[in-house]
């Protein structure tokens, strides 16, 4: 749980950012001059009088945990926060001896040789744990294998995985290659891309752990990517040409006028119709389906009472804050049968201390109720047994709020102002409940007191999910198969902007019927412009 001094922290990194001598303005304005800007990194010589690099100190908070604190750091002091990280990727890169890459547009992928097939790659060392391999690997075997060829680049060492790693490898590699860069220098890897010829380049990890971003900082393909799973917010680089996200992901764009760019990423959107989450739930998860589910625990097994009416927050307890804990504790308070069941995921610290705070509200401490579910199937089971589940409007669990989603369980989320605050909205509304969406906190205590309170609106909730799960017609949420077509229309669009030789800019693909047929086709354009038609 956040300790109360986030605010002195903030302050603390306005002012690095306002004294340090790294000038980020230039990159306020690369979408609005981006044809310019793309034909000067074309050109290696441009390349290298203009990159930008960080070789002062960098601020004192890591990406990844300012994240969390954009009730405290402005949205618009973390974007430039991550700039400075992605600039020192560039640093680290200078004193290397390599050839900057050329890109030629006609030349064909050494592993697609024909002209018509896009390769993709994916990058990532978080392939076999986080929520890239439960919600986003288990769906690369599906890709069209007629219109793309891809390679699976890990670096995390291949060598090194358990048995369920090893199993999600063997599907994978039904429509791809694995490559493990892990034991090689970002130079040497970035070549390794390189020489494959691949296209497009997916970066999964963003400013987390053992990302690697020198291996993109060195441009190994034409076109690189990243998505909102991985690392929730831009990455501040001028080497990442497009963020993989939705509408209500992105969020309304910023006033004329107001400083930095139009939704504070450095990106540009490649919009997808519905989610963005690519998840796998359906192939990983389908005993949830049965009723009741197969193997799944029962209330008994954790000792829970079955009369308790039972919030869950199965997330990790670092995206506490005070604000939503005080929400949390005035819902116990209006529903005086209910317990809140918490995932401690080994961090028996953290108990003492809430329950310390639990009684500060003379709420009794039995009703906080603590498991620690680190085998990853239970905890997706647990689900089942919640009747509502809470998410952390400061910071959401996405991983939690796919689980519960898929389990039958409703979610209460609050719609904020970051990429960060806003994914469990979008999940809940792409899933067929966007009344479960709240835009304030007093609406998020009501909702979910209102639906502890009445078994018949909770109810209809509950079916509501089950039947988007299962059909006849399936939530787009719960459509993976169809949300990867989406996503590889998008591909298809910004691999043709690229042999078009026209910069990097919005794309959005539209789901649409096609006319005179029953297949679905996704419509990709840029905003506000022609529309152009791709097959989904």
């Amino acid at each position: 749980m956040r300790t109360p001094h986030v605010g002195s922290l903030a302050l603390v990194v306005a002012i690095q950012l306002q004294l340090d001598d790294y000038d980020d303005t230039i990159l306020d304005y690369r979408r609005r001059s981006s044809a310019s800007l793309v034909e000067q990194l074309e050109s290696n010589n441009a390349w290298q009088k203009n990159r930008h690099v960080c070789r002062g100190s960098l601020p004192c908070i890591q990406p990844i945990d300012a994240l969390a604190l954009t009730d405290s750091i402005a949205p618009r002091d973390v974007q430039r926060l991550t700039r400075r990280f992605a600039a020192r990727a560039r640093a680290n890169i200078e004193l290397l001896a390599l050839d900057l890459f050329r890109h030629h547009h006609a030349l064909c992928s050494i592993v697609a040789p024909n002209e018509s097939i896009i390769h993709v790659g994916y990058i990532s060392s978080n392939f076999w744990t986080h929520s890239i391999r439960h919600l986003f690997v288990p769906l690369f075997k599906y890709h069209n294998m007629a219109r793309f060829c891809v390679t699976y680049y890990s670096l995390s060492p291949l060598d090194q995985l358990d048995q369920g790693a090893q199993l999600v490898k063997s599907e994978c590699e039904l429509a791809g290659t694995f490559k493990d860069l892990s034991r090689i220098t970002a130079k040497d890897a970035a070549s390794v891309i390189h020489a494959d010829g691949v296209h497009i380049l997916a970066h999964l990890d963003g400013h987390t752990a053992h990302a690697h971003n020198e291996i993109l900082a060195l441009r190994p393909a034409p076109i690189q990517l990243t998505f909102v799973l991985g690392f929730h917010g831009t990455c501040g680089a001028d080497y990442l040409d497009y963020l993989v996200a939705d509408r209500i992901v992105l969020g309304p764009p910023k006033p004329p006028g107001a400083p930095g760019t139009q939704y504070d990423i450095d990106e540009c959107a490649l919009l997808l119709p519905n989610s963005c989450i690519l998840n796998g739930h359906a192939m990983e998860y389908k005993n949830l389906l049965d009723d009741p589910p197969r193997g799944a625990p029962t209330r008994g097994t954790y000792g829970i009472p079955e009369d308790a009416f039972v919030f869950a927050y199965f997330g990790p307890l670092n995206w506490l804050d005070p604000v939503i804990f005080t929400t949390w504790m005035k819902i116990l308070q209006c529903v005086p049968n209910a317990i809140l069941w918490l995932n401690v995921c080994s961090r028996r610290s953290a108990v003492d201390r809430l329950k310390q705070e639990c009684a500060s509200f003379q709420v009794e401490e039995h009703r906080l109720f603590f498991t620690d579910l680190a085998e990853r199937y239970i905890c997706v089971s647990c689900n089942v047994l919640a009747d509502l589940v809470l998410d952390t409007p400061g910071y959401n669990a996405v991983d939690a709020t796919m689980d519960a989603l898929w389990a039958g369980t409703p979610v209460v989320t609050f719609l904020g102002e970051t990429i960060a605050t806003r994914i469990s909205a979008s999940l809940c509304t792409a899933a067929g409940c966007p009344e479960l969406v709240t835009d304030t906190l007093a609406d998020y205590k009501n909702l979910a007191t209102s639906l502890a309170v009445d078994e018949d609106k909770l109810h209809e909730y509950r079916q509501k999910l089950v039947m988007s799960r299962a059909g006849p017609h399936q939530a787009p949420l719960f459509d993976s198969i169809k949300t990867l077509k989406h996503l590889e229309a998008g591909y298809q669009a910004i691999w043709g902007r690229k042999l078009d030789r026209k910069a990097p800019t919005d794309i959005l693909v539209v789901d649409e019927a096609s006319p005179g047929k029953d297949e679905q086709v996704a419509i990709s354009h840029s905003l506000g412009s022609q529309l152009k038609r791709y097959a989904s």
